[in-house]
């Protein structure tokens, strides 16, 4: 492909993810997106960085066929899926020959020749995009070329999630007030309900309010575990 060609290509598809306003309209896009790529399935979920001792991975939208769906639900999903027992971070590009669900049923299609991209956002959820084939063919383009392709692709669908207040990206979010940031900052720390009362020069009825507020709002047990979540969700 031509440069000019890649970047014609990149102007609209920016402008083509912009129009995005529903999870149909992202599942329409990417379906498309994959086809220009030449592949047939295409697969994009979140990967949420709590709770931290089980995974809590969101599928948002796929074409995948619906018996290989079906029987990849049904067992460990991170035990199938060997890209996503990895836990890939921002960035991450990744190509597997084939997958099939453990059960390995003759009713279970094989996906072929398969690529994963991962990005991260602020938050720090993951997106994973992943395209495949059912029959094992040439890929069309440059691998460099196609992983530029799905990490722009992945990028626009995390920014339009944001953009139309998905739950499925915004039920980990959370938005602190600048003293309920101090005080997590200051747990985080170690620092006792009445040392950060001296340090914020408040006063310890208030630190251990904010503490307990932000408790519920976490569904924390306790003040580690709020500051814990805050800090792998970037919030500090």
């Amino acid at each position: 492909m031509q440069d000019s060609d890649f970047f014609c290509w990149w102007r609209e598809s920016s402008l083509t993810f912009q129009s995005v306003a529903a999870s149909a309209d992202l599942q329409r896009v990417l379906q498309h997106q994959s086809m220009l790529m030449g592949f047939d399935y295409f697969s994009f979920c979140l990967r949420h960085p709590i709770p931290f001792t089980r995974p809590n991975l969101m599928a948002l939208t796929t074409n995948y066929p619906e018996p290989w769906l079906a029987a990849y639900q049904m067992e460990d999903i991170t035990a199938c899926d060997l890209v996503l027992k990895e836990q890939p971070g921002s960035r991450y590009f990744s190509s597997w020959e084939a997958i099939t669900p453990l059960s390995n049923s003759a009713q279970s299609p094989v996906l072929h020749q398969g690529y994963t991209q991962g990005v991260i956002a602020p938050n720090r959820t993951v997106g994973y995009l992943s395209v495949s084939n059912h029959v094992a063919r040439p890929v069309t383009m440059p691998e460099e070329e196609l992983m530029l392709r799905m990490l722009h692709i992945c990028e626009l669908s995390m920014m339009a999630l944001r953009r139309i207040d998905s739950p499925a990206f915004e039920a980990r979010e959370m938005r602190l007030s600048k003293r309920e940031c101090e005080i997590l900052q200051w747990t985080a720390e170690g620092k006792t309900s009445s040392e950060i009362a001296m340090i914020l020069a408040i006063s310890e009825n208030t630190v251990n309010f904010h503490q307990k507020n932000m408790q519920k709002r976490f569904n924390a047990p306790n003040k580690t575990q709020i500051a814990c979540y805050a800090a792998a969700t970037g919030l500090i």
